[in-house]
């Protein structure tokens, strides 16, 4: 198989966690959609990541939709997602919150980095910020140790993980560590993982006109 996308996407990121885990084989064709945009629409018309092509050539497309595959390949006793009843409601409310904050804080990096100063649009950014807050708010009440739902993985920490993650390195100012402490300690127990430590970013891995070190 062969994941398309940045690890500095936490959406990339996430299926790159759990194909790790499922220690499911795959390359990756790590293409920006910024710098190659014709190569990225051949692959997805919308020119958005990630992208998961299979052995069959078949591609998939949208993090969840991968990752939906990706528990009916592992199977019922493996997968991540339980697989009916309240377990399931509980982890899919989970990874649905997480989901929708990875979309504002991406909005809002990239409000940040393509309308610098005077050109931010501050409403926008204060309505992104509240509800990034307000979200972070829910998980953080919801959360468990060491794992998001106590005893055992599921995709919800794989989510929180990675949101968190991301959020550390391109928005951290909407995450205050005193704030958030039990969300702060699932991401460093989530980074201490080998399936989270071979899908970090690398410095070349960046949005345009940006560098890490």
């Amino acid at each position: 198989m062969i994941l398309v996308g940045q690890f500095d996407s936490p959406f990339v990121r996430r299926v790159a966690v759990t194909l790790n885990h499922y220690h499911m084989p795959f390359t990756r064709n790590a293409i920006s959609v910024f710098r190659n945009i014709e190569d990225m629409q051949r692959i997805n018309p919308l020119i958005r990541v990630p992208s998961l092509i299979l052995e069959t050539g078949e591609t998939l497309i949208d993090s969840s939709a991968i990752i939906d595959h990706l528990d009916e390949a592992a199977g019922p006793a493996r997968a991540l997602t339980p697989a009916h009843g309240p377990e399931r409601r509980k982890v899919m409310q989970a990874v649905v919150m997480g989901l929708g904050l990875m979309d504002k804080c991406v909005a809002l990096f990239f409000e940040r980095l393509f309308h610098i100063d005077k050109h931010i649009n501050r409403d926008f950014e204060k309505r992104m910020m509240l509800q990034i807050s307000a979200g972070l708010e829910k998980l953080e009440h919801d959360c468990g140790a060491p794992w998001f739902f106590d005893s055992k993985m599921t995709q919800a920490d794989i989510t929180a993980g990675c949101l968190i993650g991301y959020i550390k390195i391109r928005v951290p100012d909407v995450f205050p560590l005193d704030k958030y402490p039990k969300l702060h300690h699932l991401a460093l127990h989530c980074e201490t993982k080998e399936d989270f430590v071979k899908a970090r970013p690398s410095p070349g891995e960046t949005a345009p006109g940006q560098t890490r070190h």
